[in-house]
């Protein structure tokens, strides 16, 4: 049950680049009621008064491109990669359930409050299709512990497109079947949609990423159909001609850009739209793909690309993708060169407006209250901060504390230094 907090003693990132310092954050619920400077703030008697003890107060993490069922990846040898995605993909819908289930309760604990889920299994039951948007509903009704969850239900690819046959993809060819395909996930009760503009690298060498697939007519149409119902629209975007294509066509946000120019990102400032670079991805598969998939991605300088969407303006999002976690792509934006401070925005404030969230990843008077409370200043050292979590707060509740935010159920170790 939601009660009534108060920290005291505690320094605010507040998810917009500033610290308030020496502050005092009241809760009324789910919702942050005031921010005060020092510690006098006069507390009706049924708050229960938290002293921060001069730690670190700021939004809880949001995950803006995540795959929970996905996981399982991080202990999986590069050479077993695809045999091992083909028999999770044929595993039954109760595998896929528990382990998006045992990675929302860690992702938790790390101080995720929030993501959004771009892509899952969708398992046939009946007539019925277990898809992301059961994870969303398990956790809202508090049977598993877990993020809120922004969930795109089915991908939208063209017929053999990319996520086949990994997720669970409706496929979908010309522009009016894209529109019928937006509906279904509306129907079936997705909160944004997700749509593939080119290959990827799951698949490689059968698919590769600079190849595009949907044309300019089918993104129209997608943008447009979840646009008249207020809905926001992402897509998968390797190649440097899909991203153009991509903002002409009215899409929300890029995610990947692994192969873009430096033209493709001033595309985005722009266009207006975000990007989501999954960077520990493009700096993984860098040195871990066959050598011409390897070479061709080294080559497109996704670090550069990275740097100068920053300095243009570009919002740009903390995103995992399947197997790393919310700390490490952090590290490794920092690592790119990335200030620590737009880093932090990224997986909070920034993060909270790609994902449409307009209550949420900033404190501040009438927002909602996904808090973190951290022992050490992660300006200072995001790894030595994140591996210090006394509290993680969703909705107003105390989820995780202290004696247990540091349980990992998966390894969670220091990324290699970038080279």
């Amino acid at each position: 049950m939601t009660s009534r907090l108060a920290f005291n003693n505690v320094n605010v990132i507040d998810g917009l680049g500033g610290v308030i310092y020496a502050a005092t954050v009241t809760l009324n619920g789910a919702k942050i009621e005031s921010v005060t400077v020092g510690d006098s703030v006069t507390l009706p008697e049924d708050v229960q008064l938290i002293d921060g003890n001069g730690g670190w107060l700021m939004p809880g993490l949001i995950n803006c491109h995540d795959h929970l069922s996905n996981k399982w990846l991080r202990t999986t040898p590069a050479s077993d990669y695809q045999a091992a995605r083909l028999k999770r993909r044929h595993s039954n819908p109760g595998t896929h359930a528990l382990e998006a289930a045992g990675n929302a309760t860690w992702e938790l604990r790390q101080g995720v409050t929030t993501v959004r889920e771009l892509g899952g299994p969708g398992m046939a039951i009946g007539q019925e299709m277990f898809t992301n948007v059961d994870i969303r509903n398990a956790i809202e009704a508090g049977q598993i512990a877990g993020p809120r969850v922004i969930a795109s239900r089915l991908i939208i690819a063209m017929t053999g497109g990319h996520g086949t046959p990994w997720y669970g993809v409706r496929e979908a060819d010309g522009p009016d079947e894209v529109r019928l395909a937006i509906r279904e996930q509306l129907k079936g009760g997705a909160d944004c949609i997700k749509i593939m503009s080119t290959a990827g690298l799951a698949n490689y060498p059968h698919e590769s990423p600079d190849t595009d697939e949907y044309t300019f007519e089918e993104l129209a149409a997608g943008a447009d159909e979840a646009h008249r119902y207020d809905r926001l629209i992402t897509t998968h975007a390797m190649s440097d001609s899909a991203v153009r294509r991509a903002i002409i066509a009215g899409i929300d946000t890029i995610e990947h850009a692994f192969l873009t120019t430096s033209d493709g990102v001033k595309a985005m400032a722009d266009g207006g739209v975000s990007f989501v670079p999954t960077a520990r991805v493009a700096w993984r598969m860098t040195r871990n793909s066959p050598p011409a998939l390897a070479e061709l991605l080294k080559s497109a300088g996704h670090r550069d690309r990275v740097l100068e969407a920053v300095e243009l303006g570009v919002p740009v999002g903390v995103g995992t993708d399947s197997r790393f976690t919310v700390l490490e792509e952090m590290e490794t934006l920092v690592d790119y060169g990335v200030p620590v401070e737009t880093a932090l925005k990224g997986a909070t404030g920034t993060a909270a407006s790609i994902c449409g969230l307009e209550d949420s990843g900033v404190i501040a008077p009438g927002k909602r209250a996904d808090l973190l409370l951290l022992r050490a200043n992660p300006l200072e050292g995001l790894r030595s901060a994140f591996e210090q979590i006394e509290l993680v707060v969703k909705a107003g509740d105390i989820v995780v504390a202290s004696d247990q935010s540091h349980v990992p159920l998966r390894p969670l170790k220091p990324p290699t230094p970038l080279a």
